[in-house]
């Protein structure tokens, strides 16, 4: 079975220093694209980023990704999630930004149509 969480963005207000931290300390390139810092541990495809602040989030954020974004994230909020962000475009997708009822942040992310 393949893994659901397909991402991890570290989100918050000192992006350069957390970049440069994450690279010295276990060795990561990156690749700055603006909105966020790519990183890679030594493949092709990044698997990570670092990002700016987001209101309401801050530290590691796991994406999971989902078939129907919208269903899905009727159903989060239908189990007591509270919805932070809902539809963001990025890159390669479309995200809602969630807390779970015990406080965690995570994303729930449909890729973009190939």
């Amino acid at each position: 079975m393949t893994s659901p969480f397909v991402w991890f963005d570290n989100i918050g207000p000192a992006r350069g220093k957390t970049t440069d931290f994450l690279a010295q300390t276990f060795g990561w390139t990156t690749q700055d694209i603006g909105p966020m810092t790519f990183l890679t541990n030594g493949g092709e495809m990044p698997f990570a980023a670092t990002c700016d602040a987001m209101e309401g989030v801050s530290g590691w954020v796991p994406y999971i990704e989902v078939q129907d974004l919208s269903a899905e994230t009727q159903k989060a909020r239908d189990n007591g999630a509270d919805i932070l962000a809902e539809a963001l475009e990025g890159p390669a997708g479309t995200a809602t930004f969630l807390r779970d009822p015990g406080g965690a942040v995570l994303a729930i992310w449909k890729r973009n149509a190939a």
